[in-house]
């Protein structure tokens, strides 16, 4: 099962990649720029990262590796704009 998934979401990736993911050009880099200086005030800036915790059971075995400041047990998920 988890192989024809595999396989299917390569196939997609394949052939729907360049409409909705182009290969950025420079006037693209630069229309990115100028609307995220718009939006946030910051120039010469493509994009942000930003993380999120996420709480979680405290897995078998893991002592203190996912505690956080937060005084929970959790995970960061990561995202990028």
């Amino acid at each position: 099962m988890s192989a024809i998934v595999t396989e299917v979401c390569e196939a997609i990736c394949r052939h729907m990649e360049h409409t909705y993911l182009p290969e950025p050009t420079e006037n693209i880099w630069k229309k990115c720029a100028k609307e995220f200086e718009n939006r946030w005030g910051f120039p010469n800036c493509i994009g942000s990262v930003d993380g999120k915790h996420v709480t979680i059971k405290r897995p078998n075995n893991s002592g203190s590796n996912y505690w956080c400041y937060l005084h929970k047990y959790s995970i960061v998920l990561m995202a990028k704009i």
